[in-house]
């Protein structure tokens, strides 16, 4: 017996086949090394680990001089901004998303023909160009989409998990931030959790 296939039905599998290879995630974990670009070379200048979960999200930045954490939700209109500096640690309430953040002047597709892997993740190349002259060129996956995707707001607009990006500011000093590790175990409730009498509260 023979089928006979229709465009509905092959659109149909299409269709499947692409959901198949998107995952949306309520929880997971990136950490990315940062590295500046100094003396014709990429120098480390520290770690980012990136956590979500549900509509929470966490970036913590780590220096050999500074601990900076900041912490938010998709559902209140403000964070939390804590800071470690040497034995001095703050605390700051901040509104979030900023506000009079620059506005996106550009979004294109780079390197299209190319396969670029990473942290085991095959990625899309991106070029944003804002409103104050920074430029990010970015890589992310379209497989993984977190149910909150912009721990930059500036990646508010892209369809994915970034796993790779640098930032050309108007001085021209790039910095480059690459993930090395991809986690999409389950977070515990401890990672936003902090003893506020610890901190310093400041305005």
């Amino acid at each position: 017996m023979k089928y006979k296939i229709t465009p509905i039905i092959v659109y149909l599998l299409l269709a499947f086949v692409s959901n198949a290879q998107t995952k949306v995630v309520g929880e997971c974990s990136v950490q990315f090394e940062i590295e500046q670009f100094q003396n014709q070379q990429w120098q480390k200048l520290g770690q980012k680990t990136v956590f979500v979960k549900g509509s929470q999200c966490k970036t913590t930045l780590v220096t050999p001089k500074l601990l900076q954490t900041l912490i938010f939700s998709s559902v209140q209109d403000s964070g939390i901004l804590i800071k470690e500096i040497g034995d001095s640690k703050f605390l700051q309430h901040i509104s979030f998303p900023p506000k009079q953040l620059p506005t996106l002047v550009t979004m294109k597709k780079l390197y299209a023909d190319s396969t670029i892997m990473v942290a085991g993740y095959t990625c899309n190349a991106l070029q944003l160009v804002f409103s104050d002259q920074s430029v990010y060129e970015v890589l992310y996956t379209p497989s993984i989409i977190p149910t909150i995707p912009y721990f930059e707001i500036a990646f508010k607009d892209i369809p994915g998990l970034v796993l790779s990006y640098s930032i050309t500011t108007i001085k021209g000093i790039p910095i480059r931030y690459t993930a090395t590790q991809v986690d999409l175990s389950p977070i515990t409730l401890n990672q936003f959790e902090f003893n506020v009498n610890d901190y310093q509260i400041i305005d």
